[in-house]
């Protein structure tokens, strides 16, 4: 099974999406950012990215399109997780796959997760 990418900042965030999945039998990897990222991807085979849209310094929106130009990302889907609901519509917009807003259930997670790496 391909690796679930998770990008946030907050380890402790990161930690616990990762235990949310960890039900689902998925290898998870963690970034905190768009270069931890990059090298992760030289690295693993991924089969879906999860997106924190907060990243400090960063905004998870505006390293997309860097993502995405990545060989090993260009056609993996993307789920957009931040806790302001008012950027689902700028997620879309951007091109992400999905969208979350925190605090979202365990098994909104897990249910979104499946249906991307199912098909």
């Amino acid at each position: 099974m391909k690796r679930v990418l998770i990008v946030d900042d907050e380890p402790d965030m990161a930690s616990l999406v990762a235990l949310c999945l960890d039900p689902l039998g998925v290898d998870v990897v963690q970034a905190s950012g768009l270069s931890s990222a990059l090298r992760i991807v030289q690295a693993h085979d991924i089969g879906l990215v999860l997106l924190d849209l907060a990243l400090g310094d960063e905004d998870g929106l505006e390293i997309l399109p860097r993502l995405r130009d990545e060989p090993g990302l260009s056609g993996v889907p993307v789920v957009a997780f931040t806790a302001h609901d008012s950027r689902r519509r700028e997620a879309f917009d951007s091109g992400v796959d999905s969208f979350l807003a925190r605090p979202f259930a365990s098994i909104d997670l897990q249910t979104t997760v499946e249906l991307y790496l199912v098909s």
